[in-house]
């Protein structure tokens, strides 16, 4: 197959990533031939293998998404929210002064902004990071908060990428981590090899720049500032992990405790780092670690009843709990913690709070309000407040009021070994009878998680209108059912999380509700890889299937995403340069099934993928249309890991409501 000139769309952070899979292949229509209408034909920077034109509904109005809201930071003198919200389509920053109010934009520029901070002390400025083309590359830039919307003035330098960046309390600037990427270590005559920096910058001053840390061969992660100055970094090297603990003197760090594997996201205080990690038990819970010595001491191991995975820590002064929030079958629970010591009892606040999932929690630095982002299936991301004071929840942004909510109940299964598996089910409405085709979206990570949410309007569309059973399997190796489940699919078990999908594909058979004949399996970055690999397995029991940003071989994945990744994918999957195990990975991958894969497919991804690498997806698809195996193939340029601009997200949108409804209509690919 010829290579395609131009490139693809990538897609981008593996929580979004698996909701955009499932949104965007959800637009389906299986019902009788449309009439004749307009077509629709790629937007710049996309191209398409053989995709015809697309036929398209006339519509007055864009595609309508809800507004989806993410809370980032409060203002460090105002009770006013940090936020991260759509302009022009882009997740942009803007203020919110109070709740109800008017979002004012902060930020604008061709691509989204990432994450933010103010400046804590006066909120004169703010630091966000921005990458390119969905490459990854994050750079920090300065805002001013007095001036007009802007692009910022950017911190550190391009090609580089921004891996954490804290403030240091009193005016003392910024840290941040720098990792070198392999493409920056090319143009230099380097090696590809990962290399991570600590360094120090005034943000009113860039030029001002200088290194405290360095490691290579390894990388710096969870990078932790405390109230009172302390900086600490994670340093990986192979599978040796260090908790260091850095001064602004330029001294030796300090390494706190012994050399061990941290898999945590950690919170700092002025004595303590707060961490989520699984000493005890099978859930994560929490862990208080001595900024002096490093030792760690377990708390409440089994007092949440399911997996801690944020820590929320108030600042110095104001003597509030922590706040901790717990997965619960994949619903969050808010707590607060008093006595910060294993004898102390959590307790549950803002149970009025519909069932869904809570982001980011993080206390005022001068109130007692904790501010978080909420994901439910009326909103795909809405705003609050907890105030200590009167004990009061308040919604600082509304709900989605154009959607009714959807049933979705949970849904389990045996599969080959007895494991028990589930899976959320969205059936469609009691007006469609009889049994109706199935969409089976698996999430990536692998260790990520299906969860209880907003459904988009592609994804109703496909419940709603056109009668489709919607299910998000959590196979074995996703999160928020315990480390030894996390592990399940490991090394050379990762056969076993495709027997899942198996065994979920019986399930179907056996259901009178669901008609096996008309199944669609479709994933994204991991999830890609499951659904190549289901392509494989269980094509007589297919339909078809749609890969997003896959893995398709993994010694060519290994070796070409970014060293940054490296060690870290090898722990999960296996390493590629152990003769076995290399000999193992290649017989699994899906390229060296390719044989077995005779059903319709969709392949999507991006040229600036560094994940997983655009060339996973000129293999698959090359070997599939060498052997006839019908064959959709679409790239795009300034795209990454997760399709961010919106004329891209609509084409992508429409090309797979296309592809869904000729496969279960059974119409070919390539007719008019």
């Amino acid at each position: 197959m010829s290579k395609p000139n131009r490139s693809l769309i990538q897609s981008g952070l593996t929580s979004v990533l698996a909701l955009g899979l499932s949104l965007l292949s959800a637009c389906s229509s299986t019902g009788p031939s449309r009439p004749s209408v307009p077509v629709e034909q790629p937007v710049a920077g996309l191209l398409t293998q053989g995709i015809p034109p697309l036929p398209t509904a006339p519509r007055a109005a864009p595609v309508y998404e809800a507004p989806a809201l993410r809370f980032v930071d409060w203002h460090p003198q105002q009770l006013e929210m940090l936020v991260l919200a759509r302009h022009q389509g882009l997740m942009q920053l803007h203020r919110l002064a109070q709740a109800g109010g008017r979002l004012e934009l902060l930020s604008r520029g061709a691509d989204p902004v990432d994450d933010a901070r103010w400046e804590p002390e006066q909120g004169r400025y703010l630091v966000f990071s921005r990458d390119q083309g969905g490459d990854e590359a994050f750079r920090l830039y300065r805002l001013d908060a007095s001036g007009p919307a802007g692009e910022g003035v950017a911190l550190t330098p391009a090609g580089a990428r921004v891996n954490g960046f804290a403030f240091l309390p009193q005016g003392q600037g910024l840290v941040y981590l720098l990792e070198q990427l392999d493409r920056q270590a090319q143009g230099q005559g380097g090696e590809r090899r990962a290399r991570s920096w600590l360094q120090w910058v005034d943000p009113l001053n860039p030029a001002s720049t200088r290194r405290l840390g360095e490691v290579e061969g390894g990388r710096f992660g969870d990078l932790r500032v405390s109230p009172g100055g302390a900086i600490t970094v994670l340093r990986s090297q192979g599978k040796q992990s260090q908790l260091l603990r850095y001064t602004l003197d330029g001294a030796a760090p300090q390494a706190l405790g012994a050399a061990r594997q941290i898999d945590s996201q950690e919170e700092a205080d002025e004595e303590f780092l707060w961490s989520r990690l699984a000493l005890q038990g099978d859930f994560r819970h929490l862990v208080r670690t001595s900024l002096d010595s490093g030792a760690r001491e377990p708390l409440l191991a089994r007092a949440l009843g399911g997996d801690l995975e944020a820590v929320a820590v108030p600042a110095p002064g104001l003597q509030q709990p922590l706040a901790l929030v717990s997965n619960e079958a994949g619903l969050s629970a808010l707590w607060l913690y008093e006595g910060r010591d294993a004898a102390a009892a959590p307790r549950r606040i803002a149970t009025e709070l519909p069932a869904g999932v809570l982001r980011n929690p993080r206390w005022h630095p001068r109130y007692p309000v904790l501010g978080f982002s909420h994901v439910w299936t009326q909103s795909p991301g809405q705003l609050y407040s907890w105030d200590a004071r009167d004990q009061r929840l308040q919604a600082w942004s509304g709900a989605d009021e154009k959607n009714q909510p959807l049933r979705t109940e949970l849904l389990r299964w045996k599969s080959f070994d007895g494991l028990e598996i589930t899976g959320l089910h969205t059936p469609p409405p009691a007006r469609f009878t009889g049994p109706r085709p199935v969409y089976i979206s698996l999430h990536g990570g692998p260790a990520s998680q299906s969860r209880p949410g907003y459904l988009s309007t592609t994804l109703r569309q496909l419940v709603e209108e056109q009668g489709v059973h919607l299910i998000q399997p959590n196979v074995r190796g996703s999160d928020g059912f315990g480390k030894r489940f996390l592990a399940l699919d490991n090394g050379r078990l990762r056969e076993n999380a495709t027997r899942d999908v198996s065994a979920l594909l019986d399930l179907i058979a056996r259901r009178p509700d669901m008609d096996a004949a008309k199944v669609i399996v479709a994933g994204g970055s991991y999830g890609g890889y499951l659904t190549l690999a289901v392509a494989a397995a269980e094509a007589p029991r297919i339909a078809g299937s749609i890969c997003r940003v896959g893995i398709a071989n993994f010694v060519s994945f290994l070796e070409n995403t970014e060293s940054y990744r490296r060690d870290n994918r090898r722990a999960e999957y296996g390493d590629e340069r152990d003769p076995a195990m290399r000999e193992f990975l290649t017989r699994i991958s899906p390229l060296s099934r390719v044989q077995q894969m005779s059903k319709p497919m969709f392949i999507v991804h991006g040229r600036n993928d560094p994940r997983v690498p655009y060339g996973e997806a000129q293999q698959m698809a090359a070997a599939l249309q060498a052997q006839g195996t019908p064959l959709w193939f679409l790239t795009a340029e300034e795209e990454g890991h997760s399709v961010a601009k919106p004329a891209n997200r609509e084409y992508l949108q429409r090309a797979t409501l296309e592809f869904v409804r000729r496969v279960l209509a059974g119409q070919a690919l390539s007719a008019p």
